[in-house]
């Protein structure tokens, strides 16, 4: 079996380990984020800006403090320019490797600047860990696979977890439980959809979601890129009406995540998209009078951040199948490093 598809189906029994090492470590999550704060600025690199993209609007939405985004690489380069943001800023980099440059650089220039700042790693004993004044450590999440899946499903759940410890939400605590353990399940329930999609031609990709998923479905997007080598973008789901729209005909595969709210918009924009050729799957609480060429089925959570949760495995695995379709080894993609040690950069 291919490494990357192997630590896809493993990601829910990391998963499960994530959420009790997390709640186990509360009074310490509760310490991190403890003190007067202006602002919480998630920094991450690749798929972890992605994931901090989510986490931004976790924080925003149940913390009395503002959840930023930030490239690492722009902190790490323009640093002067956002000196202002750093006085009272907790800095929060979630990270596979922890060694990656430019979160690493970001946050020395933070610090110097007046910032705080907390890491989530896969990786023990990384040099994330020894910058930052807290580290939660997850390495049953790491993943050998140059793609990330198991890992960045882990850190998309790591960060709304400590939202909710930090919120004390029970609700949004026993919500990602569920979804937890309903995972295997899933995942044994639409691999053969997967495969059906990915069989299906198209050439290219458009992820279409709102809210806490937009970072979880530009990760998606990333996915098609990397491990099946498919041109892929993500949009706001009514924004791709705003330009994407024209690029969208009978080669795309459009993937779009629904909040089960609001339906009337979405399902003519499904009909729009079916109007120029595109194929669509719709992920969410819906049903057939979708009328979408798939329609994949999960629970209405309250909290609408924990779709994102088996949300991620579709692209993931159509990704993976797609990859064996093209006859592409998705565990070494030309050109693609695990993660980036920039030269001169200190660790």
């Amino acid at each position: 079996m291919y490494l990357t598809r192997k630590e896809t189906l493993l990601q829910y029994e990391a998963l499960e380990k994530t959420f009790d090492y997390l709640l186990s470590e509360r009074d310490r999550v509760k310490r991190a984020f403890a003190g007067e704060l202006a602002r919480l600025l998630f920094i991450g690199c690749g798929s972890g800006y992605y994931l901090c993209q989510s986490a931004a609007v976790s924080a925003t939405l149940r913390l009395p403090v503002h959840g930023m985004a930030m490239a690492a690489g722009d902190l790490m380069l323009n640093g002067f320019r956002y000196q202002g943001l750093m006085p009272n800023t907790l800095l929060v980099a979630p990270s596979r490797s922890g060694s990656t440059s430019e979160v690493l650089e970001a946050i020395k220039y933070g610090k110097a600047n007046g910032a705080r700042a907390i890491g989530i790693a896969a990786k023990e004993d990384s040099p994330l860990e020894e910058l930052v004044e807290e580290c939660f450590v997850l390495p049953w999440a790491f993943d050998e696979a140059v793609c990330q899946t198991k890992t960045v499903t882990n850190l998309y759940t790591a960060n709304l977890i400590l939202m909710a410890l930090v919120a004390d939400d029970k609700t949004l605590l026993a919500e990602i439980e569920q979804a937890i353990k309903r995972g295997p399940e899933f995942m044994e329930r639409w691999e053969e959809t997967s495969k059906e999609i990915a069989k299906a031609d198209w050439s290219r990709v458009v992820v279409l979601a709102d809210g806490e998923l937009e970072g979880i479905a530009a990760e998606a997007a990333l996915a098609f890129a990397e491990i099946c080598q498919a041109p892929a973008s993500y949009h706001h789901v009514l924004d791709v009406r705003h330009g994407p729209m024209v690029l969208i005909r009978e080669d795309t595969l459009v993937i779009m995540a629904s909040t089960g709210q609001e339906e009337m918009h979405q399902k003519q924009l499904v009909e729009d998209l079916q109007g120029r050729g595109a194929k669509v799957v719709v992920v969410g609480p819906v049903g057939s009078d979708w009328k979408a060429n798939w329609y994949v089925s999960v629970p209405a959570y309250e909290h609408y951040g924990v779709t994102g949760i088996p949300f991620i495995y579709i692209p993931q695995s159509v990704s993976f199948f797609k990859a064996m379709e093209r006859g592409i080894n998705p565990d070494v993609p030309d050109g693609l490093d695990a993660w980036i040690e920039l030269p001169g950069s200190e660790k």
